[in-house]
């Protein structure tokens, strides 16, 4: 197996584990799908504004860092193969991964035990930034993706609260991360 292949390999199958293994959860009932509000938005309204009001806001943030002169992207440098398979895994899976994990599970149980869903929206965000590697690098991009990541993840966690749909929010971050990949084919 070429070793660009196996390294998007490598990058995506953990979302893959992550989606796989929740759904064995919550087929052997350890995790009841209402929990998580696995279900569709009770206000189709609600749902369009919260993924259109998103997609708004990103592209807003992306045209002011561009006209900044702070908005750095690297081009894509992936063959054909590898890249589908990344889009697949960015675009994809780990959106539906990573809003089933963490405003799925972790801010149902902060939720719980906190008692304050606006408390526990926070931390949930905090897990989310600390949990991706640019955070550790220490320059002006990765400063501003933990700034945004961190609005990011609040804004998800508010939208599946008030749509009450965890749907929301994965459609929410595949926007993002899709307007992301976006941006490293056009620059």
């Amino acid at each position: 197996m070429n070793e660009e292949i196996r390294s998007a390999l490598l990058r995506t199958l953990p979302f893959l584990v992550v989606i796989v293994v929740l759904a064995l959860l919550i087929r052997r009932r350890k995790i009841k799908p209402q929990e998580i509000d696995l279900k569709k938005p009770d206000k189709l309204g609600s749902y369009l504004l919260w993924a259109i009001g998103f997609l708004a806001y990103a592209l807003l943030i992306e045209f002011v860092l561009d006209a900044g002169g702070i908005l750095e992207v690297s081009t894509w440098a992936h063959s054909l193969t590898p890249s589908v398979i990344l889009i697949f895994g960015i675009v994809v899976l780990a959106p539906i991964a990573e809003e089933l994990l963490f405003r799925g599970l972790v801010l149902n149980v902060l939720i719980k035990r906190i008692g304050n869903q606006h408390i526990a929206i926070l931390v949930q965000a905090v897990f989310f930034v600390l949990l991706h590697n640019f955070t550790y690098e220490n320059t002006l991009s990765s400063n501003i993706g933990i700034v945004q990541s961190l609005i990011d993840a609040v804004l998800f966690g508010y939208a599946r609260q008030y749509t009450r749909s965890i749907y929301t929010p994965i459609t929410m971050h595949m926007t993002g991360n899709a307007i992301a990949i976006l941006e490293r084919f056009i620059y």
